[in-house]
């Protein structure tokens, strides 16, 4: 057992590694009970190193069966040391984690080993939602996903991580409470990170949008790190390279596409009808002076023509169909589309 003055000083870090080290040992001890568990859920979320802290040892745990098996760990633990005199701890989550290990004692971590071995496999599946309809999966760590038509993501969910890639579309993820294996989605150069929270990932036409519900995410850059955190009720929107600006909102409403329901609140119609647009299916087209028409209220958006219909009979639009089939509104006078 190495003692815990061993582990260098870096700016704070090394505190917060060993206390991730003991976290991990603890859970795996008898005993361990709901109050231990919120225990840690408050530490983890108190910061968004902790998170990071916790996530490395769970990866060191996989490495150090490697070098245990390889016997190598003498020397994996030198470069560790090695990275702490030269200062380059923040580019080595691994070295930071094996100093903790060391701390905490690698026998209790290498003795995992039979576990990460029997257990070591990676479910990795693609999920796509067809055109038009919204589609719900279980993912195989128990977190719920609802994509929106036209949607799809790959998730690969193993021992230690649950990685997210949204390709297209818009996901709204209830994700599993687990504070041993982060749960992230990436999409459009930007990653959110979540704990135990519900959110929403929208990769828009002309748009990235990040929308929590409950708990807590963090939404970084992918190409330097710079990060922001959400609380509930909380939106970052951005159309432009970046993270862009965080505004409180209705979430609810903005996520109520994973019930079938479009809330507006003044926006224009060819908005509205964009909004239903991306969702595959018959089209809606807005022509004239409609497209600016201001629309409020809550309605359907899993059948287009219903929709246009409801618009048309309260703003005295007319409802027609293009040669290529799609649902045409427009002033009444305008009889550019046949009528049905």
């Amino acid at each position: 057992m190495t003692p815990a003055s061993s582990l260098p000083a870096d700016d704070g870090l090394a505190d917060v590694y060993d206390a991730a080290a003991g976290w991990r040992e603890r859970r795996r001890l008898a005993g361990w009970s709901q109050a231990d568990e919120a225990a840690l859920t408050a530490w983890l979320e108190a910061d968004a190193e902790h998170v990071d802290a916790y996530a490395a040892m769970s990866e060191v745990e996989t490495f150090l069966d490697d070098a245990v098996a390889a016997s190598e760990l003498d020397h994996e633990m030198d470069e560790a040391r090695a990275a702490f005199a030269k200062g380059r701890v923040r580019r080595s989550r691994r070295a930071f984690g094996l100093m903790a290990a060391g701390v905490v004692g690698v026998a209790v971590l290498a003795g995992a080993g039979i576990w990460s071995r029997t257990h070591s496999e990676v479910s990795e599946r693609t999920y796509v939602a067809e055109a038009g309809r919204r589609g719900t999966v279980v993912l195989a760590d128990g977190s719920h996903v609802t994509l929106d038509g036209g949607a799809a993501i790959t998730a690969r969910i193993g021992r230690s991580r649950r990685d997210i890639v949204l390709t297209r579309g818009r996901a709204f993820f209830d994700v599993a409470h687990d504070p041993g294996r982060p749960f992230e989605v990436s999409g459009a150069g930007r990653v959110v990170r979540a704990l135990g929270t519900a959110f929403e990932v929208d990769l828009a036409p002309d748009a990235y949008r990040v929308a929590l519900l409950r708990g807590r995410v963090r939404v970084s850059q992918a190409a330097d790190g710079a990060a922001v955190e959400l609380a509930p009720g909380q939106i970052l929107q951005t159309t432009a390279p970046g993270l862009g600006a965080v505004v409180n909102d209705d979430v609810a409403a903005a996520t109520a596409w994973r019930e079938g329901r479009l809330v507006l609140n003044g926006q224009p119609l060819e908005t509205a009808a964009a909004e239903i647009n991306r969702r595959g299916g018959r089209p809606i087209v807005v022509r004239g002076a409609a497209r600016a028409l201001k629309i409020s209220g809550a309605f359907g958006v899993d059948d287009p023509e219903t929709f246009a219909r409801a618009i048309a009979a309260v703003h005295g639009l007319s409802v027609g169909k293009s040669s290529d089939g799609a649902i045409v509104l427009s002033p009444a006078k305008d009889s550019s589309a046949a009528a049905d």
